[in-house]
């Protein structure tokens, strides 16, 4: 029987890029209860396997996207986190059959939602003349994973670290590729910004209803947080209150955010 544990499954080892696109039809697949996954590297194809930190490229500078070669470089690279965000979302309802169903099924459209992102990437590095693999990836999403045991550590993590640093990162790139006259590339970027509203949302409502009366929602933050990432990996440059505000973070934790 198909259930969103065996597509997660499909989706995680799953090791052709085919495999991390499989849909799922949330509203007519069942959802049980099965044995925890704990984390292992997930199934890639030979041309998206981690590369050696000697062979990693840096993430272009802003002032070189006039260059073309360096817009699909940094197009590259933000395609991976949307392969490793698909990974970590298929991981997240491996590692918590026992979640509730709200936050299972959350994470579940959230994954639907990344395998969109990664093909947008995609479509667009194909106008550069690129595929996803042409050039050396990272495992910086991964690295936490092993510590992530509880759904509160991966809320932390994704939705409150790695998306919402994307309320910065993904406008501020919608100005660099405008500036530059690729204009389809910053559409791209307001798209993924938008979304991110929605995962970020996600985190905060979570994050929200696990904070105690008497605690605040940043110290809560901050204490389910690995040693991989500190709050200020959460954010870009140029600070975005009012999309933090749209997501439902609290104005005690921007603040607490804005100071760092």
């Amino acid at each position: 029987m198909v259930t969103i544990q065996t597509w997660a499954e499909r989706v995680f080892f799953g090791d052709t890029l085919a495999e991390k696109f499989l849909d799922c039809d949330l509203e007519n697949t069942p959802d049980i209860e099965a044995k925890k996954t704990l984390w292992s590297d997930p199934g890639r194809p030979a041309s998206l396997q981690i590369a050696d930190r000697k062979k990693r490229r840096k993430l272009p500078k802003p002032s070189s996207l006039h260059d073309k070669n360096m817009r699909a470089r940094t197009l590259h690279t933000f395609a991976n986190h949307e392969l490793m965000a698909i990974e970590l979302c298929a991981f997240a309802l491996l590692r918590y059959p026992e979640a509730p169903e709200s936050f299972r099924l959350g994470v579940a459209h959230i994954l639907k939602d990344e395998q969109r992102h990664l093909q947008l990437y995609l479509d667009r590095l194909e106008h550069f003349g690129m595929q996803l693999g042409d050039l050396p990836v990272n495992d910086h999403f991964w690295r936490c994973a092993p510590l992530l045991d509880a759904p509160l550590k991966w809320i932390c993590a994704v939705n409150l670290t790695f998306e919402q640093a994307n309320l910065d990162h993904a406008p501020a790139y919608a100005q660099y590729f405008s500036s530059v006259q690729d204009e389809e590339s910053a559409a791209l970027m307001r798209v993924i910004a938008e979304d991110e509203i929605d995962h970020v949302g996600f985190g905060a409502a979570f994050l929200n209803q696990a904070t105690l009366p008497e605690e605040k929602s940043f110290d809560l933050y901050v204490g389910n947080l690995t040693f991989h990432n500190s709050p200020s990996r959460a954010r870009g440059r140029e600070f975005s209150e009012d999309l933090r505000r749209r997501a439902g973070l609290d104005e005690n934790y921007i603040a607490s955010m804005k100071a760092l």
